[in-house]
């Protein structure tokens, strides 16, 4: 009599917290020593990409960088007058050399200033909506400290942290049934990834999973979960 293999049926371990993230969130903030004209979206609010987020009172960088223009225009007639006098060998290589090097300096430091006057308008880098307003209208920005952060809410991964044992039998793809605490709701997903190094003290080590297509329109960035995962069994 010959013996009929059975199938494998999947066991499931011990449920595992994980938190909802956005894969695109941004923390956005400026150097620009400018006051703050416009912000036209508040908290919750949605956005699309190229939307302007923010505006600055740049009246001084955009005077300075029109008069940074005037100047590269007067040192190109410079450039132009002395290489034409050079071609009548009506003037020395170094007057040239020179004329050449003011042009140089006075196009790099209106450049800078038109960099200056498009940094005056914050634009949305993405699609999404505003997590977190930390100014105000007419405020003066401290140089580096965030403004907005802004997180696209139709992307959203799943960061857990598992026994690193689990790698013994975890492999990307692996099934994951996450429950959302806030919602109640119950959604499909899968590894899509784990991280390069476990943790020496704890043992365990980050994974990375993603919802299953579905609607995910409940989930926020930020929510806490149970992630059951099902252990092969061979």
């Amino acid at each position: 009599m010959s013996l009929v293999a059975l199938p494998a049926f999947a066991q499931p371990e011990p449920p595992t917290r994980g938190v909802v993230r956005a894969v695109r969130d941004a923390s956005v903030a400026t150097d620009l020593n400018a006051r703050i004209l416009t912000l036209p979206f508040r908290e919750g609010a949605s956005f699309n990409a190229g939307d302007t987020l923010i505006t600055f009172d740049c009246d001084r960088t955009q005077a300075e960088s029109r008069a940074a223009d005037a100047e590269t225009s007067i040192n190109r007639i410079a450039l132009d007058n002395a290489q034409l006098l050079d071609k009548r060998h009506a003037i020395g290589r170094v007057e040239v050399q020179a004329a050449k090097a003011r042009w140089d300096k006075a196009h790099a430091s209106a450049e800078a200033l038109r960099i200056r006057v498009r940094d005056c308008r914050i634009v949305a880098p993405f699609s999404g909506r505003v997590a977190e307003l930390r100014a105000r209208e007419h405020e003066m920005p401290v140089a580096g400290q965030p403004l907005i952060r802004i997180v696209d809410a139709s992307t959203l991964e799943i960061d857990l942290i598992v026994p690193s044992v689990w790698l013994a039998w975890l492999r990307t793809a692996a099934p994951v049934t996450v429950k959302v605490d806030e919602t109640g709701q119950t959604y499909a997903a899968t590894v899509v990834r784990t991280a390069a190094a476990v943790d020496p003290v704890s043992q365990t080590i980050r994974i990375t999973a993603a919802f299953a297509p579905g609607d995910t329109s409940a989930v926020l960035p930020g929510m806490s979960l149970n992630a059951t995962f099902e252990r092969p069994s061979y």
